[in-house]
């Protein structure tokens, strides 16, 4: 696996840039952030990710060991692609990323192009719990959990009224305390159906 690339900037524009690098150019998608920073004949110094595909390589490259393992960490969700993985760590930071999933903040994550709601919920449900060491301190577990299970639940696309919802997850939690965000929507969504 490629760990990092160091080299002169020899084009810098959009979210791509070429590194000149013991005699070859390597063109890798970069966060336009990151871009934006950098200069032809800047010294960069990128984490990296490789993806090898029967058409080709993709190299994709990060400032901070950060972005990069959000970048991973977001490929592990079904239906996201690297090419939406990119745009969420292209439009917020990780720190910003985090604390959206983790508050259930649908908006932040489907004002990215090509994140759709239904997307956006599945990010926030598979990654509430692994992206915890990003997120700033604020309210209780509990509490962040409840709250993501309940905008889950009164989505658009699942539709509960909040006042059920709401008792649905307080029973939950008042059983299972420790059980995650997933595995409380699982268990509200047989609940609830029941009536």
């Amino acid at each position: 696996m490629v760990e990092f690339v160091e080299g002169t900037v020899v084009e810098a524009e959009g979210e791509s840039l070429v590194v000149a690098l013991g005699g070859m150019g390597l063109r890798l998608a970069v966060p336009a952030r990151t871009v934006g920073a950098l200069r032809p004949g800047d010294t960069a110094r990128l984490l990296t990710h490789l993806i090898v595909r029967e058409d080709g390589l993709e190299l994709w490259g990060f400032a901070t060991r950060e972005e990069r393992e959000m970048f991973v960490a977001l490929l592990s969700v079904p239906q996201v692609g690297p090419r939406l993985a990119f745009r969420l760590v292209s439009a917020l930071p990780p720190e910003e990323l985090a604390a959206a999933v983790r508050q259930g903040d649908l908006s932040a994550l489907d004002g990215v192009k090509g994140i759709g709601r239904r997307t956006a919920q599945r990010v926030m449900v598979e990654l509430s719990e692994k992206l915890a060491r990003w997120a700033p301190a604020g309210p209780s577990p509990t509490a962040e959990k409840a709250a993501v299970v309940v905008k889950a639940l009164t989505s658009k696309v699942l539709g509960f009224p909040e006042a059920e919802a709401r008792r649905a997850v307080d029973k939950l939690l008042r059983e299972a305390p420790d059980a995650s965000v997933e595995g409380l929507i699982r268990r509200a969504l047989t609940l609830l159906a029941k009536g």
